[in-house]
């Protein structure tokens, strides 16, 4: 099996998502997690929000396509480039509060356009815009 860095291992253990730390835990232990695994060991009947689970934590995942014990061509997940694991991502996808929402709601006068913009690939940050008067 192959070895990685204890960064790393340090870092799939911090992971506190199930489905993201399933399929962290299958590629450590098997090398790979297929969407076959996903659904029948598993129980997933959406596979790729597993592996999208694993990405917005920070962890690269690659994909490729193998075999199903069928015979028909499937998507397989396993650890990309290590290099560009994102650190600050642990948590996975960030949700706004409740409060927040309505907070900007009412600052805006009833209207809550929420738009991303991003300097950098993957790297947002939140912006109102005020409506035209």
């Amino acid at each position: 099996m192959k070895k990685y860095p204890k960064d790393f291992l340090k870092l799939t253990e911090s992971i506190t998502n199930k489905r993201a730390k399933i399929v962290i835990d299958h590629i450590l232990k098997y090398g790979f997690i297929t969407t076959e695994d996903l659904e029948k060991t598993y129980g997933y009947n959406h596979p790729p929000r597993a592996a999208r689970d694993v990405r917005e934590a920070g962890i690269p995942l690659e994909t490729f396509k193998t075999k199903s014990a069928d015979g028909k061509s499937i998507a397989a997940y396993r650890f990309g480039d290590l290099s560009k694991i994102r650190n600050n991502r642990v948590d996975g996808r960030q949700i706004f509060s409740k409060e927040f929402k309505k907070l900007l709601y009412d600052t805006n006068n009833g209207i809550a356009t929420f738009a991303m913009v991003s300097s950098k690939k993957d790297i947002y940050k939140l912006t109102t815009e005020f409506p035209m008067k």
